[in-house]
């Protein structure tokens, strides 16, 4: 109960969205969260060019990661950012964003690895792909807590806890949850970004996991970092 309330505290005033991707899964975060939280602000990046005519919604035509990239610190105005796009938006982001102090090797998940995960399908630039589902789930999932809400059977361990608690040689998981705000609605609070970062740029020379997960569902890379040698002049 306690962590519910944590979790709630911390969705309470959530307001200003930041929409990556506005393709079917980015049109369904838009709708919803304009039409269930009054005074919603919604900022939707897409490399497409996009228009509405709701003053609520500012559409940006740039590279959605990249744009993160450059925009989201510390005082950026967002309160939850929704990733709607095919790639791992945490482990792209925290790459771009240590790139010029860390080299970055690409680690491969083993098979052994990949056999404490649940269905893990490999996707086709070395993440991959973990769900406690093995069928295509409801849009408008409300991720119940006790019950997974197609089957009625009681939940399993919850993804983001289960890929943090992994333990294989040496590895270190970090671990990103995405919160569900409505139903089928989920996105990340940015200070989890931070707190990403963080901890990875004090575990170098060590296999990082990198994961971002909600109840279901997960992507998970590995990769290595590096600080670059300072070069004398």
């Amino acid at each position: 109960m306690k962590n519910n309330k944590k979790q709630k505290d911390r969705l309470g005033g959530v307001k200003r969205f930041w929409v990556l991707g506005a393709g079917r899964f980015g049109r369904i975060a838009v709708d919803r969260i304009s039409r269930s939280i009054p005074g919603a602000t919604i900022t939707v990046i897409d490399e497409n060019q996009l228009s509405g005519t709701d003053d609520r919604i500012v559409f940006i035509r740039k590279e959605a990661v990249h744009w993160l990239f450059q925009m989201l610190n510390e005082q950026a105005p967002v309160d939850m950012i929704v990733p709607a796009i095919p790639v791992h938006v945490v482990y792209e982001w925290l790459v771009l964003k240590s790139k010029d102090r860390y080299t970055h090797t690409p680690m491969e998940i083993s098979t052994l690895l990949q056999s404490q995960l649940p269905h893990p399908m490999k996707g086709k630039t070395g993440q991959i792909y973990t769900s406690h589902a093995d069928f295509i789930c409801p849009d408008n999932c409300p991720e119940p807590e006790n019950r997974c809400t197609v089957t009625g059977r009681p939940r399993p361990k919850d993804l983001f806890k289960l890929l943090g608690d992994i333990q294989f040689q040496g590895v270190l998981p970090i671990v990103v949850r995405s919160h569900q705000l409505l139903p089928g609605v989920g996105g990340i609070i940015p200070e989890d970004f931070m707190t990403a970062y963080r901890v990875a740029t004090e575990n170098t020379n060590r296999t990082l996991l990198i994961a971002t997960a909600c109840r279901c569902h997960g992507v998970v890379n590995a990769v290595r970092l590096k600080k670059k040698q300072v070069r004398l002049s």
